[in-house]
């Protein structure tokens, strides 16, 4: 068994007590306020396969950089970086968990910029009265086989469990997930389809989680701090605990409760544990990652790639929701 593990050394801090962010808006032709002069080369379309949590950024430096955003994907990283090695690879490519970033490199790209890194929570149609209340909650998992966002989750279950914290672990297991401790950690196998049940809905990635929450099927989702600002445009800061930050935002009308976790279930920073998660194809595994600290990334692969990069090294990616 082949173990990839990546070790990005970047120190965080924790998320913005409150901070405003233009409402996400739909993809834009042409920017109308360039941040900077670009040449002939930034025009035209960009293809991305761009990770939910950062669509609203890489948007915003698509059109600074005065390219069309048609064509920017919102896909979970895991099924871009697949599309990307079956040959089918955009000008730029944005993921949310550094692991993968071994394989991106394979492919040669013609820069790599890290974002920074954020918070793992959940959000809430109603509020919690505690962490336990998350057992009783119907929950959207991502499914990790598409979005990192989904292993991530898984991880932080088997955290929450073995602290004596709230058990939703055994309700991700319901699903077809199987947890095996080791002497240092867990080692987490996820089947090709996840079953969803009563209590945990399956979504393709964040963003499918997002719309199953907004529809009222399911109580509460995990979420990242950048895509909560981006789908709330404004968080307001409402209580805190020694186990998380508690915000409040709303979206057409709609008021949401996000809760984002302190300490080691933020994975601001590396767990201690050693945490894997073991993809599989039937009895076979057929990649394993092992799951560290938060940190996002975008790769170019083309001129126009480079454009949105370029910009992005420009921007307040702090009024965003990411932290150094």
């Amino acid at each position: 068994m082949v173990v990839l593990a990546v070790v990005i050394a970047l120190i965080f801090g924790n998320p913005p007590q409150s901070i405003t962010t233009p409402a996400m808006p739909p993809p834009q032709t042409v920017a109308t306020t360039p941040m900077v002069a670009m040449s002939a080369k930034c025009s035209g379309d960009v293809l991305g396969y761009i990770a939910p949590t950062l669509i609203k950024t890489v948007w915003d430096a698509a059109r600074q950089a005065s390219l069309s955003t048609v064509s920017i994907q919102s896909m979970g990283s895991v099924e871009g970086l697949r599309r990307m090695q079956q040959g089918a690879v955009p000008d730029i490519y944005g993921s949310v968990d550094v692991e993968l970033l071994p394989d991106v490199e394979k492919l040669k790209p013609r820069q790599i910029f890290i974002l920074g890194g954020f918070s793992l929570g959940v959000v809430c149609r109603k509020p919690l009265n505690s962490p336990g209340d998350l057992a009783t909650r119907r929950l959207v998992l991502a499914d990790p086989n598409k979005a990192p966002i989904g292993y991530r989750a898984l991880a932080a279950a088997w955290m929450l469990k073995k602290d004596g914290v709230v058990d939703v672990m055994t309700l991700f297991e319901k699903t077809g997930v199987k947890y095996v401790e080791t002497p240092r950690g867990v080692n987490i196998t996820i089947p090709t389809t996840l079953t969803p049940t009563d209590k945990v809905e399956i979504a393709a990635n964040l963003d499918a989680s997002w719309g199953i929450l907004e529809s009222g099927a399911a109580d509460c989702t995990f979420a990242y701090f950048p895509f909560t600002m981006g789908k709330l445009g404004r968080v307001e800061k409402i209580g805190e605990t020694d186990f998380w930050t508690i915000y409040k935002g709303a979206e057409e009308g709609r008021e949401y409760y996000a809760y984002f976790f302190k300490g080691l279930y933020s994975f601001a920073q590396d767990p201690p544990y050693e945490i894997y998660v073991l993809f599989m194809q039937g009895d076979k595994a057929t990649k394993v990652l092992r799951v560290g600290r938060f940190a996002a990334f975008v790769a170019s692969f083309s001129e126009k790639g480079d454009c949105v990069v370029d910009v992005l090294k420009k921007m307040d990616l702090a009024a965003y929701g990411f932290i150094h």
